[in-house]
């Protein structure tokens, strides 16, 4: 590599980072209360949101991925263009072909890592998801309960400790109800009977049910086990996408190949047509962050870039839906949508390149005047609106 390919890939590399970490942080930040709401039986909640989290990043890189390679070409050629070292580079005989090797390699190794990412970790972070929400609505994970309050994890189910020796895990004073029981304990403790959940081991209680006749029964214990639900059971509504996004790209591949059923191959082949589909869009992405990316001379526009995450995120959704449709000819729409994006990037890089830099976001800057005029004739009706009625009055007074 030149000097200059050395250049700009140092240039690319602190952006695409840092643009990176801050989309997994914003995501996280933005699901974390959701994700509390899932801990409130759970002992140690900290750690468990810190697991939930850790499996989350792969499907929040596998968005981040898109907007930092559109973010980070855009931002570098942006900077070029203000600091006019896209003059230089032009007067060096660097044509925009040339100025693109390095962000066309660069989002070529990203397409590649993102297709990995899609096709073994995420899928491998959604299992583990599944497993640990499974152990957090079994009481797997320990209980969490306050000595003196009556906890309702689920409805039909009561609880009541009088105090709770954090060292051993022993209940003192335990008063559960649970499936028509009500129990009255000395002692407890929590153990973990494996397929049956979690069982609560008792000593030393009574036992009040309703017999056959309708009247309640009373009866002493030495020591019962007695099973206790946390969580109510969800019903399980994943859909085709949300299933296929769980199997790894074997998986995958054989299901497409020789599920049993027609709509779980047609559903696995669009799974797989959106996986491939949107690490090869990856490619394409530099070209719209070179041409949206340059304002016009003189400018400071940054109109391009919102309409660069605009056809990204058109993007992303287009293949989504087409994925849902499970359509017999999903996988070709998708390789549709995907040659008319490369054909929307063709033009707007051959209309640079005729036309000078900064040409597409001219183009942007003078097509939004109509809404700009708008939005101040709009802003100009507000504020006579609250202007008093009496105004004009006491101009002319004044006057």
């Amino acid at each position: 590599m030149s000097a200059i390919d050395l250049y700009i890939a140092r240039r690319l590399a602190r952006p695409f980072a840092a643009v990176s970490i801050i989309i997994i942080l914003l995501l996280t930040l933005e699901n974390s209360r959701r994700l509390m709401t899932l801990l409130d039986n759970v002992e140690q909640p900290v750690a468990v949101l810190v697991k939930l989290m850790l499996y989350l990043v792969p499907e929040y890189l596998g968005i981040g991925l898109l907007i930092a390679v559109l973010l980070s070409v855009a931002v570098v050629f942006r900077s070029f263009a203000l600091q006019g070292e896209l003059d230089i580079f032009a007067s060096i005989g660097l044509s925009p072909g040339r100025l693109l090797r390095v962000p066309l390699l660069f989002g070529l190794a990203v397409a590649l890592f993102h297709a990995g990412l899609r096709a073994y970790v995420e899928p491998a972070g959604e299992q583990r998801l599944d497993a640990l929400g499974a152990s957090i609505a079994l009481g797997n994970l320990g209980l969490s309960i306050s000595p003196g309050e009556f906890l309702l994890p689920r409805p039909g189910t009561m609880f009541h400790v009088d105090s709770v020796d954090r060292g051993t895990g022993v209940f003192s004073g335990l008063f559960v109800q649970n499936r028509g029981l009500t129990v009255a304990a000395r002692e407890a403790v929590v153990i973990n009977g494996g397929q049956k959940g979690v069982l609560l081991q008792l000593f030393d209680g009574h036992v009040v049910t309703t017999g056959s006749s309708g009247h309640p029964e009373l009866a002493s214990f030495r020591t019962m086990a007695m099973p206790i639900e946390l969580v109510a059971a969800k019903p399980s509504r994943l859909t085709p996408r949300h299933r296929n996004d769980r199997l790894m790209l074997g998986a995958l591949w054989r299901v497409a190949a020789r599920a049993p059923s027609a709509s779980e191959r047609i559903a696995a082949r669009a799974a797989l047509g959106s996986r491939l589909v949107t690490a090869a869009f990856v490619v394409l992405i530099p070209f719209f962050g070179f041409t949206l990316g340059i304002p016009p001379k003189r400018s400071t526009s940054a109109l391009g870039l919102g309409v660069g995450i605009l056809l990204i995120v058109g993007f992303v959704q287009t293949i989504v839906a087409i994925e849902d449709s499970a359509h017999a000819l999903a996988p070709l729409l998708q390789l549709a949508v995907l040659f008319g994006f490369g054909c929307v990037a063709s033009a707007l890089l051959r209309l640079q390149s005729l036309r000078g830099p900064g040409t597409i976001e001219a183009m942007l800057v003078w097509a939004s005047q109509p809404a700009r005029y708008l939005t101040r004739g709009l802003q100009l009706d507000r504020l006579m609106m609250r202007l008093p009625a009496d105004r004009p009055a006491m101009a002319s007074a004044g006057r």
